[in-house]
């Protein structure tokens, strides 16, 4: 049995994990319900690519973290991580004062600063996550989030609306975030710390390549959506995912709380527990699909008008199944980087990203490209960017032959979910 300070510490980690997803999940709800379309579609623009260039300029340093420091020696890395803070942001934050002051595009400067937070939330959720720091992470991993709903809501509260004052305000955050990420680097530089940097690169890079990947995957739907498609599109599909994204609430629970023993387990126990796994999350799925209807009933959210409900509620089912099927693949990910096999899942994985985005710019180019469609073809890269990994494990040797029957019976179950939810 477990003595009393273990389920104290069990309690205070659950509170804390719920106080933090729950902010997470219910933060971009709020600004869908106080902010106008435009507004609220350019700050879900700006999360898209925060996560993307956040994850290029760091160069895979964060991924390569763990095995740095769990599956070997210990090496000194704080160095190393604020410098990911510190340079890049520096970069991105002198980009955009000119996207202000010169090119008078406030637009830019908001997703170019939303790209510091990213760098930010990118090394701490990390570095949290591979120390344990359990208390800490689930914050860290929400920080860009954060960051730009207090920056929306304070100018709201203030009464300062429009895309000028959300540049200006994210413009200051990010300068603020490279000074102390500089003065951090300056306090924490150990000895050799060009050759630490050098090892935290060889290792990184090849995880870099799949990492991209799989980001562009989860959020590519709302960029193509937000360059080809009008805001109001843009909205209810962010609207869509935001709500299906609570999913990954438990993704999250089991991803930061055992981290580390997970990426330690032997495949052949991994394997079951991630059936399993895979087998809640459809059930989970399939139920808030049905009860999405009801709950966009009883919610007014501004930034979805009354003539988009049926749209959204059309479009919930086959959204949720990318959220799915990235919740699988986010938990695959960390067995390829283990197995140091990232690279190779990655060269497939941007073949078929690239035949995706062929197929969404040639329909919109024809002018035959809508919201429902768009989705349809993101879950269809979500799951096969699964099967991929799943393929390239196997040949590995890491057969998971469970995980593979629950996937496809989990998303055929949530697939045909959306026939009753569409009547």
């Amino acid at each position: 049995m477990p003595g009393a300070t273990t389920l104290v510490r069990v309690a205070i980690y659950f509170t804390n994990f719920g106080l933090s997803k729950a902010a997470a999940y219910l933060a971009p709800l709020v600004l869908a319900a106080c902010l106008d379309s435009s507004s609220y579609g350019i700050i879900e623009y700006a999360w898209s690519w925060s996560a993307l260039v956040a994850t290029l300029l760091t160069l895979g340093i964060p991924g390569a973290l763990p095995q740095l420091s769990l599956l070997r020696r210990p090496i000194p890395m704080a160095d190393v991580m604020t410098l990911c803070v510190a340079g890049p942001g520096a970069l991105l934050t002198a980009a955009a004062f000119i996207a202000m002051t010169i090119a008078h595009s406030p637009a830019q400067a908001v997703v170019l600063s939303a790209c510091v937070i990213a760098l930010a939330q990118a090394t701490l959720s990390s570095y949290s996550r591979t120390f344990s720091h359990r208390n800490l992470a689930p914050w860290f991993e929400g920080l860009s989030i954060y960051g730009m709903t207090a920056i929306a809501l304070s100018l709201a509260v203030a009464g300062l609306t429009g895309v000028s004052p959300l540049g200006i305000l994210s413009g200051v955050v990010a300068a603020i975030i490279v000074i102390i990420a500089l003065t951090l680097f300056a306090r924490l530089r150990h000895a050799e710390f060009l050759v630490r940097l050098r090892s935290a690169v060889r290792i990184g890079l090849p995880l870099l390549a799949f990492t991209l990947s799989s980001i562009w995957a989860a959020v590519s739907g709302r960029v193509y959506i937000g360059a080809l498609l009008p805001i109001e599109d843009l909205s209810v599909y962010s609207v869509d995912f935001r709500i299906a994204s609570a999913m990954l609430i438990v993704h999250s629970i089991v991803g930061t709380g055992l981290f580390a023993r997970l990426y330690k387990m032997p495949t052949r126990i991994y394997d079951r527990v991630l059936s399993l796994y895979l087998v809640a999350l459809g059930i989970l799925a399939v139920l808030i699909s049905l009860l999405f209807p009801t709950l966009l009933a009883h919610i007014n959210f501004r930034s979805i008008g009354p003539e988009q409900t049926a749209a959204a509620t059309a479009l919930f089912p086959i959204v949720m199944l990318q959220v799915f099927a990235w919740g699988a693949w986010a938990s695959l990910e960390m067995r390829l980087a283990r197995a140091r096999r990232s690279g190779r899942a990655a060269q497939k994985a941007i073949i078929l990203i690239a035949g995706i985005a062929i197929l969404v710019s040639a329909f919109g180019i024809m002018g035959v490209l809508t919201v429902k469609l768009c989705a349809s073809l993101m879950a269809a890269q979500m799951l096969g960017g699964v099967a991929i990994q799943l393929h390239t494990l196997w040949r590995r040797g890491m057969k998971m032959r469970f995980s593979a029957v629950a996937f496809a019976l989990a998303s055929l179950t949530i697939a045909l979910s959306s026939q009753i939810v569409s009547r």
